[in-house]
């Protein structure tokens, strides 16, 4: 079982693209608001891959996504403090995940904000 995925706070990526694509510079600039309305504001950038390709690929892949979405943000002008920046690869993808859309899912950066 795979758990939620919460497509507010998430950014999609097709297989191989380490780019922002037109939806996901949305999602980024609705977010890039908030973070600017309060400066206090912390946001977590995790870069999730699917379970295709090697270990090391996934992860050089899911930090080059999340380096992407780090610089839309900047652009946006958010400030560098507010943002953080972790890659997981697929280490946290669900072995249960074997579909194109449950794939599909996986190949994000999500956007987290601590509690």
């Amino acid at each position: 079982m795979i758990a939620a995925v919460d497509n507010e706070n998430s950014v999609f990526f097709a297989s191989g693209v380490t780019t922002v694509d037109a939806q996901g510079e949305q999602i980024l600039q609705r977010h890039a608001q908030r973070l600017k309305a309060d400066p206090k504001l912390v946001v977590v950038l995790t870069g999730h891959t699917d379970d295709q390709g090697s270990r090391s690929y996934n992860l050089a892949i899911a930090e080059q996504r999340v380096n992407a979405v780090f610089q839309v943000l900047r652009r946006y002008g958010v400030p560098a403090i507010q943002l953080r920046r972790y890659g997981v690869g697929e280490e946290m993808a669900s072995r249960s995940c074997s579909s194109a859309e449950c794939r599909k899912s996986m190949r994000r950066v999500e956007l987290v904000y601590p509690k």
